[in-house]
């Protein structure tokens, strides 16, 4: 594939000079890795604004229901720029841990923009949202329900209710890898629909009175490429909160089918526009409103995006090491990085492609398998892929690195973890330096 062909791959300030240097933001990616090493991951801040602009600019142009809020899923990347960054363009972020909530926190991302999610938050975790003042814990399960219960009724704070939300399994189907599915009647996330539960918790409670049930949210599944998931979640959210109105006049300030938005991959580059999103969300809601005959105020909709707006904003640079052509038939290129910093072709099969970072118009000449360092045989980045003949030290760059690969690194084999860039025209800052073995070793 041609650095021509993949450019629906690259971050929106990607060039290719004449003598086939790979730039970013005006940066040469190979004196990038000269002064920071690699891997390296490098991250283009334009193409993470003007994902955030698309957004609202899809919505506030096709979507006209009700007030819409749309906030970062960070899980896909957190650090305090990248906080800082999504404060700037007026996003909310949705945390699901105490660590990305002390990054909101060092970043002095407000907090009345944060939504807390995760399927097991502890105690701890739930005293630090607490004290942080997050304006909603979503609420996953009975148990956490009874612990955020219990130990705001010990805090004795009358009138200091937190806002917390009602996750939802709206046993929706998806078409997407099984470990990307999040909605379905069995997910390990949120109180069943089809049973109950969700309503149950939700009169509960509004009953108990201990803290203030702001709305409802689902979340159907990750890399989704039609509107039909968000759909079925919002009208059958709205179907659940018809029937709860009926028996208790409440109404939720705020509603949500969740985030997981597809970006184009090497194999599809047909995921739709955001705007189409928008505009199926508006049939949505109006068809949900107009199922309940009360006529009560659209509420406002919650959109959680987070690998449309950060994975192509981030490219894994690698630099050869071995190359080693077999008896049948496979060449491998060897790299320097792997699974240990991005688990997600080995986890659940995700595809990437590469490009030679300083021969980028080169021709291509023979067909590779990227392998990593770690000692595993599913240690993969790429399958095959053509490229120009690469030797020792070349530099491959991979796109569309931006999003879950960072959040789920490890130290695998004891190999400390790559450096993090984040680049614009006139700055290069070091959003992440690299770790040492000392860094490593530091915990035992």
């Amino acid at each position: 594939m041609t650095t021509i062909a993949l450019s629906h791959l690259l971050p929106d300030a990607s060039t290719i000079s004449q003598d086939g240097i790979f730039h970013i933001a005006n940066h040469s990616v190979p004196a990038l890795a000269q002064a920071y090493g690699t891997p390296l991951y490098i991250y283009d801040r334009t193409t993470i604004i003007n994902a955030c602009k698309q957004y609202f600019r899809a919505f506030a142009t096709h979507y006209h229901a009700s007030p819409v809020r749309i906030l970062y899923a960070s899980k896909a990347y957190l650090s305090p720029l990248i906080a800082k960054l999504m404060a700037e363009q007026g996003m909310g972020l949705d945390v699901v841990s105490g660590g990305e909530l002390l990054v909101a926190q060092q970043a002095n991302f407000p907090m009345e923009r944060v939504s807390f999610h995760g399927n097991n938050k502890s105690e701890d975790e739930l005293q630090l949202a607490l004290q942080l003042g997050v304006g909603r814990i979503v609420l996953d399960n009975w148990s956490e329900l009874e612990r955020l219960t219990r130990m705001v009724r010990q805090t004795g704070q009358k009138g200091k209710q937190p806002g917390v939300l009602v996750r939802v399994a709206p046993a929706v189907d998806t078409d997407t890898h099984r470990y990307l599915q999040t909605g379905h009647a069995s997910s390990k996330f949120g109180f069943p629909l089809v049973n109950g539960e969700a309503k149950s918790a939700i009169l509960r409670i509004l009953s108990e009175g201990t803290v203030r049930l702001l709305g409802l949210h689902a979340h159907s599944g990750t890399m989704l490429r039609e509107t039909r998931p968000y759909q079925e979640c919002l009208e059958r959210l709205l179907q659940l909160v018809g029937e709860v109105y009926a028996e208790t006049a409440w109404w939720p300030e705020e509603i949500s089918p969740g985030g997981g938005w597809a970006i184009d991959t090497p194999d599809n580059s047909a995921t739709l526009a955001v705007q189409i999103l928008a505009r199926d969300l508006q049939l949505s809601m109006q068809r949900g409103l107009t199922a309940i005959s009360s006529p009560l105020p659209a509420p406002t909709l919650v959109i959680e995006p987070g690998r449309s707006i950060i994975a192509r904003a981030g490219v894994a640079i690698y630099r050869v090491g071995a190359r080693k052509p077999t008896p049948g038939g496979i060449t491998y290129l060897f790299v320097d990085g792997g699974m240990a910093d991005n688990i997600r072709p080995a986890l659940y099969g995700a595809l990437y492609t590469a490009f030679a970072v300083d021969k980028a118009n080169a021709p291509l000449q023979e067909n590779v398998c990227i392998s990593g360092r770690y000692c595993e045989s599913g240690d993969i980045l790429v399958e095959d892929v053509r490229l120009p003949f690469m030797y020792e030290g070349d530099l491959l760059a991979l796109p569309t690195s931006g999003a879950y690969c960072l959040p789920m690194a490890s130290n695998y084999n004891f190999v400390p973890r790559p450096a993090v860039l984040l680049v614009d025209e006139n700055n290069v800052h070091l959003m992440q330096r690299r770790e040492t073995y000392q860094d490593v070793l530091s915990r035992y």
